[in-house]
């Protein structure tokens, strides 16, 4: 169906209502390795789905491995330290993963109790790993506090990443990363740095794009059993963090210890938060945030057509008063997440390719100066 589209100055917004529901208390066979447990999902044999690592309060680090698959996760009975090298760092174990060297394999930086994390680097394979002990606060950091709760993320979206650490007093300290994606080097400590702000005892740092806005957001745990949410007002190369709103979005308190990590779990490009906690429970609140689209229309003609909707590969575009080379012609996921998609374009006609997507509903944007319009588009695996 070709689908013509009549505009009036459309004045469009695309609409996230953030949310999330549970908790549900130990899912997918989760159940509590120990207390004060500090979660990292990543997927550390390369299977295509996500396993789970506990720090434990005891520092011994419980892994489970995920038996099920990246839409139905069924993670496997835990058992203790030295799964992969991976050894007793003798309180708050707190771990981390990051391809620290580049090398296509995620290497590990674990917190403790005292002033140090330790650097074991992944000297086996992605699909068969094995961690080494190389040095504790690698890269040159210094001025850790007690009972570090590590967080590697790429804030400044430079090409590495860089450091955040929770800390027994509740402040967030601030290394970025001056070296490079194979070698990190980290600069002095900044104290809650971008608006990030004090938020009671044994911070525990995790970021994620929850608004889905191009950069992340970013959600601290407490001892209280809080999650204090700071959005990201700045930008993906400069970070200016809003007002702590504690549990927001449907999130709720998990009695002590609050050790947040996002992960999409169920592969329905949506990352869903899981929470550790002092008594050892693992709380898990699943990510239903959904998208709406709000159009309204006011005057100055212009006329566009869209075809075929349903698309399969190739959306054609074309257009009457209006020049497409001085548009912007972007496509967005359901979920609000811009898509890199190629397009051609050639004065009053555009093609966007479809090919690689998957079936679903997408979202067309056609915006300058004049027109702001948006329009869904239906990608079929059919032929038209």
């Amino acid at each position: 169906m070709n689908k013509i589209i009549i505009l009036y100055l459309t004045i469009t917004s695309i609409a996230f209502s953030q949310s999330f529901t549970g908790p549900t208390l130990n899912p997918y066979g989760l159940n509590g390795a120990g207390s004060n447990n500090g979660l990292a999902f990543v997927d550390i044999n390369n299977d295509g789905d996500y396993d789970c690592f506990a720090g434990l309060g005891n520092g011994l680090t419980a892994y489970y491995q995920n038996n099920g698959n990246p839409t139905f996760p069924s993670f496997a009975t835990w058992y203790y330290a030295n799964a992969f090298g991976i050894y007793d760092v003798g309180n708050n174990a707190k771990p981390t993963f990051a391809d620290m060297d580049f090398d296509g394999d995620l290497d590990l930086y674990m917190g403790e109790a005292g002033f140090q994390i330790f650097f074991l680097r992944n000297t086996g394979t992605f699909t068969s790993p094995n961690f080494t002990f190389v040095s504790t606060n690698p890269g040159g950091i210094t001025n850790l506090g007690a009972n570090v709760t590590p967080a590697l993320i790429d804030i400044d979206d430079d090409g590495d990443f860089d450091l955040f650490t929770g800390e027994l007093n509740g402040n967030i300290f601030y290394y970025k990363n001056v070296g490079t994606q194979f070698n990190a080097i980290f600069s002095g400590a900044f104290t809650n740095p971008f608006g990030l702000s004090n938020v009671g005892a044994y911070s525990a740092p995790s970021f994620s794009d929850v608004d889905n806005d191009g950069d992340y957001d970013a959600f601290i745990g407490n001892q209280n059993g809080n999650i204090i949410f700071f959005k990201n007002n700045g930008t993906s190369t400069d970070p200016a963090f809003g007002v702590a709103v504690t549990n927001p979005f449907g999130l709720s308190n998990v009695l002590s210890y609050a050790s947040p990590s996002f992960i999409d779990i169920d592969n329905d490009d949506k990352e869903d938060l899981f929470v550790g906690s002092g008594n050892g429970v693992t709380y898990y609140f699943n990510n239903t945030t959904v998208v709406s689209v709000e159009e309204e229309q006011n005057s100055s003609f212009v006329e566009l057509k869209a075809y075929p909707n349903p698309v399969s590969n190739r959306l054609n575009i074309s257009g009457n008063s209006i020049d497409l080379d001085r548009v912007e012609l972007s496509v967005y996921s359901i979920l609000g997440e811009k898509l890199n998609l190629s397009t051609t374009r050639y004065g009053s006609v555009a093609t966007i390719n479809f090919s690689n997507l998957a079936p679903g509903i997408y979202i067309l944007v056609i915006k300058n100066d004049v027109v702001n319009y948006t329009t869904k588009i239906i990608k079929s695996s059919k032929r038209f």
